[in-house]
């Protein structure tokens, strides 16, 4: 039987994940429980705004899938969807279409989108945990857990897989946003950090 995880044993895991440096990583934004409160929030009346609003809503994405690179040391990150792109740099996050300048744009507080970089920050916040084991899967034998955590003063739900030694994917329940860490000690000073990142400027990367 597995021994129950510790919470000291997450913490250290976040620090030798931090200390592994940059990592290359996926992510899956699902946004329709968001879209689903805000369409049942939105008063079913008559008139320009409420229909307006939520013709907007429903004309949204369910889900956004990224790639991108997160520099926890740095505390920088960037992603790529392909129709939209997000860069942050500390506490300033930029979106837009890839391959715009950070110039062109204006940042962002608070962002829009759940950041990689505060979606691991999630993390340093963890009050209480629940351990479910090993995961069946034989390709990705990782250490399920679920966590309570209360960042930004919210009582969230998250989840969190473990190698053994690296913190390797987390899932945020509120919406269903997901970061799985696919890579450690990525190079991302030759990244362009004075643009929103694209497809071309990700593939370029991987040549360096």
């Amino acid at each position: 039987m597995t021994n129950a995880l510790p919470l000291t044993q997450l913490r250290d895991a976040v620090d030798r994940t931090v200390a592994a440096g940059a990592a290359r990583v996926t992510l899956h934004l699902d946004f329709a429980q968001n879209r689903a409160k805000f369409d049942a929030a939105v008063p079913r009346r008559r008139g320009i705004l409420p229909v307006l609003a939520r013709a907007i809503v429903r004309r949204l994405p369910k889900g956004l899938d990224a790639e991108g690179f997160l520099d926890l040391a740095g505390r920088r990150a960037m992603f790529d969807e392909g129709r939209i792109a997000l860069l942050q740099l500390e506490d300033r996050v930029w979106t837009g279409r890839p391959g715009r300048t950070l110039d062109s744009l204006g940042a962002e507080a608070p962002p829009r989108f759940v950041t990689p970089l505060w979606l691991f920050d999630t993390l340093n916040d963890v009050t209480a945990l629940e351990d479910h084991g090993i995961d069946d899967d034989p390709t990705r034998p990782w250490r399920h857990i679920t966590a309570r955590t209360t960042a930004q003063d919210n009582d969230d739900t998250i989840e969190v897989w473990l190698d053994g030694t690296h913190i390797r994917r987390i899932r945020l329940g509120r919406d269903t946003t997901t970061m799985t860490l696919e890579e450690f000690g990525i190079d991302v000073d030759e990244l362009d950090w004075t643009r929103l990142p694209s497809y071309q400027a990700n593939a370029g990367t991987s040549e360096t």
